[in-house]
């Protein structure tokens, strides 16, 4: 999927939306979507996504895709070093994916509508369909993909800025980038053509916008909430500090943010200069999952979120044997998953 350069990153901000009207083209090869939008000064912008299959790996760099596979080989082995792999839990929770085939950033449901409807009604109450999404290149991902290019090694556990950058105060809750906003927007038409019953958004500002622009075709459709259990790895690393409730709420009212219990964040504070680890957040995850996933009436949930929380909750949470659901995400990649909870 490639977007056009006509992308404008204003429409990520509902206030700025007074009137818009869509328009689609297509062709043998893709399909253009362009969509006026009259801010509330006048100004008309214009958002078009041009989507080919042939081109979804042009969204990302080679250096992105191996920083990928080499996470998953060193993160994998961290886990199993912890322990982490073979930790039982009350409620064993199985991942099963719903595609015939998985690509490159391409492992959805592959259902038709009717199918899929009907196979929903009939799944048990412990079952339902997952989409995660991680969101789409953030400024922190630039700057740490720069570092990567230019062959210097970043210590993610060093609180000094010469050796990690996303310590520096300047990343605290990082947008997306142009490309990162581009990614999220070529993921539209895959994104409209799933069913959630409920968008489930971590807090962080890059998630809230990677998924107005995927799943913007669900805005006010179905009900969108935030919460802290799906946030990315809390403490040191400043880009995964959040803003003020209050102030995200300022910018994004459609959205639900009533179980986050905590104005400013907590949460990561309450760890200082160390990050949490990797079975501190197996244990956040797992309880997220359980206690808030399970407990939802929603048969089809979307959930945007994070890389290395994403890989912690498919390897050391869920049990899944599909390699291609384990794998670590690129950036704005959507994967659909049957999740089943299971009482021991």
């Amino acid at each position: 999927m490639k977007p056009s350069s006509a992308f404008t990153s204003t429409n990520l901000l509902p206030n700025n939306r007074a009137a818009s009207s869509t328009t689609p083209t297509a062709s043998a090869s893709n399909t253009e979507i362009c969509e006026t939008q009259i801010t509330p000064t006048g100004k008309a912008e214009v958002l078009c996504t041009i989507s080919t299959k042939d081109s979804r790996s042009s969204l990302w760099s080679e250096v992105a895709i191996n920083a990928a596979k080499q996470f998953t080989i060193t993160q994998r082995k961290k886990l199993q070093e912890l322990g982490a792999l073979d930790v039982e839990r009350p409620v064993k929770i199985v991942g099963t994916s719903l595609a015939e085939n998985c690509g490159l950033g391409d492992c959805v449901v592959s259902l038709e509508d009717e199918k899929k409807e009907e196979e929903k009604s009939e799944m048990d109450v412990d079952t339902k369909i997952i989409h995660f999404q991680r969101h789409g290149q953030g400024y922190h991902n630039l700057i740490c993909d720069m570092w990567r290019e230019l062959g210097k090694a970043i210590d993610f556990d060093s609180s000094d800025p010469n050796l990690n950058p996303v310590v520096r105060p300047e990343f605290l809750d990082p947008p997306l980038t142009a490309l990162g906003q581009q990614q999220c927007s070529s993921q539209r038409e895959l994104c409209n053509s799933l069913s959630p019953d409920l968008v489930i958004v971590s807090p962080m500002l890059r998630c809230i916008q990677t998924a107005k622009l995927s799943f913007r075709d669900h805005v006010n459709k179905v009900p969108w909430v935030s919460h802290e259990g799906c946030r990315e790895e809390l403490g040191l690393l400043v880009g995964n500090k959040r803003r003020s409730i209050t102030d995200i709420k300022a910018d994004f009212p459609e959205i639900d943010f009533d179980d986050i219990e905590h104005d400013e964040d907590v949460l990561w504070d309450e760890y200082g200069d160390r990050r949490e680890t990797l079975l501190e957040k197996s244990e956040r995850i797992y309880q997220f999952l359980t206690e808030y996933v399970r407990s939802r009436p929603e048969k089809e949930i979307a959930i945007v979120c994070h890389s290395a929380y994403l890989f912690t909750l498919l390897n050391a949470v869920m049990d899944i044997e599909e390699e291609e659901l384990r794998s670590w995400f690129l950036t704005s990649e959507v994967r659909s998953l049957q999740m089943t909870f299971v009482d021991r």
